[in-house]
Order: C-alpha cells, then structure tokens, then sequence
C-alpha cells in the first residue's frame, strides 16, 4: 500500500484550467452537420471548452473563394465561415482560426491532403494571398467588431513540416523557407487591419521549427505573438517532420506499384506498430513541452493538437488517465492546450461507421462520452488552487487541489503508464493533516471513478459483440454505460486527521472530494 500524507494548510499555487482553452474537430464543413453542433454544445456545457480549432477552414467545400463558371474572376463568399462563427459565438466559443488549406484558384500546383481534398500548396501569387487574407479579416471585423475578433487567435497553417517540395503526401508542398514566406506574409495582411490581432505559428508536429521560427520572425521583423506547435507522445519515435523520420518512411509511388515490395512494407510497419509503445517513455509529452518552452524564448506557446494516439485503447481507461497525468503535469508550462477532437465525427480518411474505432474524439459517432471525456469532466470539476506538495510514487500520482468555492479538498488520484508497459493495480492511503475540526467530526466525501469497470462505454460495446452498426438500444446502453457514479464516504477526524483508502486499478483514475465544512 502506497501512503500519501497532506497537510491542508501547505502552499498551493494557481490552477488554471488551460486545457480547456481550446478543442480540435474535423474540417471546416463539418461544423455545419447539426450532430456536430449539438456534441460541441456538449461538450462546451460539460467541459467548459472556449475556443475550437479546425482545417479547412479556406477549403473549396466552404465555397470561400471560387473560380468563376465562366470567365477569369473570382467569387468571394463567407457565408458558410459566418455560419459556423455565428454558431460558436452563440453557444460561448469562439474560434482559433487555423488559415488554410489554399483555395483551388490560388494554388501553385494540384497537391491535396484527405478525402476532403484540401489543397496543400503554396500560393501562385502571395499579392493575391495577401488581398484574400486582409479581405477574410476586414470581414470579420466588420460583421464581428474589434473588441470581439480581438480576443480571437489566426495560426498561419497546419504542420507544414509535415510534407515538402517532392512529397507525394502531407500538409505543405514546400520547404521551411516556403512556409516562412508565407508566414510573413500572411501575418502582416492579418496585421495591417488590426495590429492588435493575435497571429503566430508554425504549427507544426513534434515541436518543429521554433527556434528557426522565432529567429526568422525576429530577423525579418516579422510579426509573431504565439508560437503553436502539436505534439503526440509516439511523436519521439516515429521522428515525423525531423532528419531520422526513416522510422516510418515515405515509400515512393514506383516502390508502392510493386506487389512484394508493398508486401514487405505492409509487414514491416505492422511490426514495429507492434512494439512502437515500448519506446515511449511514461510523461514524453511533459519533457516535449519544457522543451518547447525553452526554444520558444519568451513567446506565449499553445499545442493546438495533442493526443494520447493510441487507437482503441485511447478511447478506454488509457485515454483517461493520459489525459489526467498530461494536463496536471503541464500546469504552469503552456498558455494554452487543443485537445484533438472533440467528436469522431471525423473525416479525414472517410467518415467512420463503427461506434468505437480508436478515432480521435472525445465522443462517438453518435455521442457517446468516452473515458476520455469523463477524465475532461473530471478535471472540469476541479478548483482553482494546486497544492505545490507533490505526491506520487511509480505509476500513481496523486494530484491535490483546493476548491475554496465547495470548501473542499479534492484529490485526484491517476494510476498510468505507457502501453505495453509495467503497471498494476495500486492501493493508496491518503491522509489529510492540519484540519482544524472538532474531534468527533465526521467529514462527508465522494469518489468519482473512471476505469475498467467505471464510465467506460468501450467495455460495453465489446459485451455487446463490437457491433460496427448500433442500434437504439444499444446506444442507449453504451450512454448509461459510460456516466459517471458517485459514491458517497464519510471521514472520521481524529486529532486533526482524517484518512481514508482508495484503489486504483491501472490506468485508472478517482476523484475524491473531501468537504471540510
């Protein structure tokens, strides 16, 4: 039995929620499904999300900027962007506008990203880039006011080192210079409306090209008021968008038209699918965020994607206790966090047909919550005050909070590792010290659980044979299955003392919230 003592009287430190700035979603013309509306309603009720990010925003499918049916103009529309922001002003969101893909009319060349078709290239002509960008904002300013789009954030792209010049694939068709000048020149037409709009970038994956971002904007005197990065715990190993990314490979369109060579390829990548979690060290994220931090020299730093990316299990008690440990580990590090998605609603390869798939959202298809948006809840419910005391030991960390407003102290307990590594389950004593209470009081406190056998919609399914199609009735049943339950203690305090014992199964975590008056 592990045993963790706390005095409630000891420092704590400011517990902002800054995993709840923003949440990822799939592209731009999603966000006009009514299914996709009411999930985000949700999830902005349950959670508390602010912002939410997506691709596509500039795509042909928002019918943005055409090329005329007949003749050489252009037709400009942004009804649908209008659409969309109206919507997640109205339910207390706003937008952290990602610019991009590139508008088939002002593309240099046909390279596209998705089973939506979003155009990967640079503009033929950065003049008429630049006319599009300052037009796009003098929009919104004029529709949404300056005192509101000013609280807005514009990222110039997504992943653009993902990709280059000669890449069959990916987000960019161009080099790191590319991308740069299309920074710059994105971020001074999105300044030159209103120099007080917020505007950064690279978003890249795996923490790329800060330091080269930073000196290029500080060189070039290019404006830059945040860097955004993404970063995956697998990220470290499969090295994507850095010089040992032959880990996973590119194999050329001539390689892929032989038979035994895709064979081959097919199987040597499931292999080390296989085996790829047992390079990935317990708390990575955390050690990429310090990293990024330092290298961003000053800069207000936002992952505008992060995920556990683990498949199924991502949508289990795994994806749970990940997301726990990440964003109670990064307190004080980042200004902001965008959790990748919030729905799986989600078509980037296709829309999906099973009910659990291992996609990215925090809800199904049909919305139901999955361990992952119980954990989110969870940390939703948290106060504002951090104890600055750490407490943990092996796979069990035990994070303490103070919630001044419920006269509480709350303790969230998360048993996690890696996959396909080491953890069992864990009991813990945790003693609470310093009450001053009278002796024979007895404190009220519930637990609130998400693990195996608790809000796990997953376990369900599988009981109900993996169905790739649900009926009513079972959705019904994966709904219930996947609330959270509460289970009501009481606390004896003896000579200003109180403990109580709880286990944790792996991968599991618990709340308990301790009332002291």
């Amino acid at each position: 039995m592990k045993q963790f003592q706390l005095d409630v009287n000891s420092a704590v430190k400011p517990l902002e929620k800054y995993w709840e700035l923003c949440v990822g979603s799939c592209h731009g013309t999603t966000a006009l499904r009514e299914d996709y509306r009411k999930q985000l309603e949700q999830c902005q009720r349950e959670i508390g999300f602010r912002y939410v990010r997506f691709h596509g925003l500039f795509d042909d499918d928002m019918s943005v900027l055409v090329q005329e049916r007949f003749g050489n103009g252009v037709q400009l529309s942004f009804t649908n962007i209008d659409s969309v922001f109206d919507f997640l002003l109205s339910i207390n969101m706003k937008p952290f506008i990602e610019l991009g893909f590139m508008p088939d009319c002002l593309k240099s060349k046909n390279a596209t990203v998705f089973h939506y078709k979003g155009n990967t290239a640079p503009p033929a002509d950065h003049d008429k880039w630049s006319w599009f960008i300052r037009t796009f904002v003098r929009h919104l300013l004029d529709r949404y006011g300056r005192t509101e789009v000013r609280q807005w954030f514009f990222e110039v792209w997504n992943e653009p080192n993902l990709g280059g010049p000669d890449s069959p694939d990916g987000f960019f068709v161009g080099s790191m210079e590319d991308y740069f000048k299309l920074y710059q020149v994105t971020a001074e037409a999105v300044k030159s409306e209103d120099r007080f709009l917020r505007v950064g970038g690279p978003a890249t994956s795996n923490n790329a090209w800060i330091p080269e971002m930073v000196e290029f904007c500080r060189k070039n005197q290019a404006p830059i008021d945040f860097i955004s990065t993404h970063h995956y715990p697998t990220d470290v190993v499969l090295g994507y968008g850095v010089e040992d990314s032959a880990n996973f490979g590119r194999p050329t369109p001539e390689q892929m038209e032989d038979p035994e060579f895709r064979k081959t390829f097919r199987e040597k990548m499931e292999a080390f699918q296989a085996h790829l979690w047992e390079r990935v060290d317990r708390g990575v994220v955390t050690q990429m965020t310090r990293k990024a931090v330092q290298e961003a020299d000053g800069l207000p730093v936002y992952y505008t994607e992060w995920n556990s990316l683990a498949g199924l299990p991502s949508d289990g008690p795994f994806g749970s206790s990940f997301i726990a440990k990440t964003v109670l580990d990064g307190v004080g590090l980042v200004n902001g966090y965008s959790y990748w998605t919030f729905s799986d609603i989600f078509e980037e390869n296709g829309m999906p047909s099973a009910e659990f798939h291992g996609g990215f959202g925090l809800l199904t298809l049909h919305g139901v919550p999955k361990a992952s948006y119980r954990a989110f809840q969870l940390l939703h419910m948290l106060g504002d005050s951090l104890y600055e005391q750490r407490l943990a030991e092996g796979t069990l960390d035990l994070y303490a909070i103070k919630h001044a407003a419920a006269g509480a102290i709350q303790l969230l307990a998360v048993n996690h590792h890696s996959l396909l590594h080491p953890i069992e389950e864990e009991e813990v004593q945790i003693t609470l010290k310093g009450l001053k209470i009278s002796e024979e009081a007895v404190l009220k406190a519930q637990v609130e659980r998400v693990d195996d056998t608790h809000a796990n919609a997953i376990a369900r399914w599988r009981e109900q044979g993996s169905p790739e199609y649900v009926t009513k009735s079972q959705l019904e049943e994966l709904k219930a299955a996947s609330e959270l339950e509460r289970e009501l203690l009481e606390i004896p305090v003896e000579q200003e003392e109180a403990s109580v014992t709880l286990k944790i199964p792996a991968m599991g975590m618990a709340l308990l919230t301790v009332y002291l008056t």
